[in-house]
């Protein structure tokens, strides 16, 4: 912790002082072309197995290359995505910060704010041929500090919810439509958890993972406030949400299912990313292993104060504050987030969705997902669509998956204390503050 601590104030300092700094960010080689510098981490932002994380990348620098033959990419290969955010703190420090580059969601608020990120509202508004319109508004909005536009989207990744249709229509239980509710899920789960064999324990579950984010996400709550500075732990919408999680965890007699048991057909739900879902599906010797029985996929339930929304992790795309090519720049990374084309490649390459409404509500990404996952699963992309239109924005900084881990340790107590719950959220939400607060 204190390593990261330390790297990022070195970046704050890098912002403050990048206007003193002549940055390194083009050369001119012997062939007279203009290069044009890319940062980018190998995988992928879910963590989820990706070979082909470099296919889409070189594909769309060679369709580029050959639009401007006085351009050429160039981008460093090897960067770990645990590494990449000190990469970049590191060639900003060093003036040779990339023209163009990845922002994971947790870098961006810290990028745009200390003048690392270039602002794109003028070249949005010259430029004719592009349209804001054309994103899913949450994820384009993901890209967005103070009302200007530091980043554009390049790749999404919402939550699904998952279900075990067999086990439903064993229990005599009917799959619930797209609007179901909180208290749909959870008479469902009331009614599914059991103890099978009758050694006193349960054994057969309602849902898998299912967490006070998802609940927080379904009931119109954000955690943080837009600057990371503040827990909203308290806010009705907030404390209805986890009341309701731990309902949820209690069915289960305080045990804890396993994926084991939802592979073994035991467990009616399972809340998963669709890149956790196009990986975990195909591999056989996951799932025919246990394979009697037949999956479908949902939105998320709706709380009383929100929606049948789940969050979406939105990769962003930037442009070097300091780029001497920033024309060809914006040129280069219009290609990677709005060309279709390319866009469609994510589908192909990697374990997200596009972040542009046409590439994913498209027969051709409907015949893709039907060839890779199979016809015995249904994921239409009319439910993707629906789920990006309505995606929770997630907010993210600097430190914030060391809180969320922190959070959720100490919530998972609150489920199992006995004392005044109000009283004892007040307490975290103070402790978080603080903790915040010295970041």
């Amino acid at each position: 912790m204190k390593k990261m601590t330390v790297w990022w104030k070195n970046l704050c300092l890098a912002g403050l002082l990048i206007s003193l700094i002549a940055g390194v960010s083009y050369l001119i080689p012997k062939s007279g072309k203009t290069v044009i510098t890319f940062g980018m981490f190998s995988g992928n932002q879910s963590d989820v197995p990706n070979d082909d994380c470099y296919k889409l990348i070189d594909e769309a620098i060679e369709e580029f290359e050959k639009e401007y033959p006085n351009v050429e990419i160039r981008y460093t290969s090897g960067i770990l995505k645990e590494d990449y955010s000190e990469w970049l703190s590191r060639q900003s420090l060093n003036g040779t910060l990339p023209d163009v580059f990845m922002v994971l969601p947790e870098d961006f608020t810290t990028f745009a704010s200390v003048g690392v990120l270039k602002n794109l509202d003028t070249m949005l508004e010259a430029d004719y041929s592009f349209d804001k319109q054309k994103y899913y508004q949450g994820c384009y909005d993901a890209g967005t500090y103070e009302g200007h536009q530091y980043a554009l989207p390049y790749e999404s990744v919402p939550m699904l919810m998952l279900v075990n249709k067999t086990l439903l229509k064993k229990n005599n239980l009917t799959l619930p439509d797209n609007s179901w509710t909180w208290d749909d899920f959870y008479e469902i789960c009331q009614k599914i958890t059991k103890d099978i064999d009758g050694d006193g324990k349960v054994d057969q579950f309602g849902v898998y993972d299912y967490s006070w984010i998802d609940a927080i996400y379904s009931n119109g709550g954000d955690i943080f406030d837009e600057s990371g500075t503040v827990c909203n732990l308290t806010n009705d919408s907030i404390e209805n949400a986890i009341l309701f999680a731990r309902d949820i965890y209690l069915l289960s007699g305080k045990q804890n299912p396993t994926s084991d048991d939802f592979d073994k057909g035991q467990i009616a739900f399972r809340p998963m990313s669709f890149s956790e879902f196009r990986t975990y599906k195909p591999y056989p010797w996951k799932i025919n292993k246990y394979f009697d029985f037949q999956w479908d996929c949902i939105p998320l339930p709706e709380g009383p104060d929100g929606e049948n929304l789940s969050e979406a992790e939105t990769l962003l795309m930037g442009i070097n504050a300091r780029s001497k090519n920033s024309v060809i720049a914006w040129n280069f990374l219009k290609k990677l987030t709005y060309d279709q084309e390319v866009q469609q490649k994510i589908f192909q390459y990697s374990k997200g969705l596009s972040a542009l409404k046409e590439v994913t509500d498209s027969e051709q990404t409907e015949k893709f997902l039907k060839d890779s996952i199979g016809n015995d699963t249904s994921v239409q992309v009319s439910l993707l669509n629906e789920i990006m239109e309505r995606a929770a924005k997630k907010e993210k900084f600097q430190q914030y998956d060391t809180i969320m881990d922190y959070m959720d340790g100490e919530i998972l107590k609150l489920f199992l204390e006995e004392g005044d719950f109000d009283m004892n959220l007040l307490k975290l939400k103070k402790k978080i503050d603080r903790m915040l607060k010295e970041y």
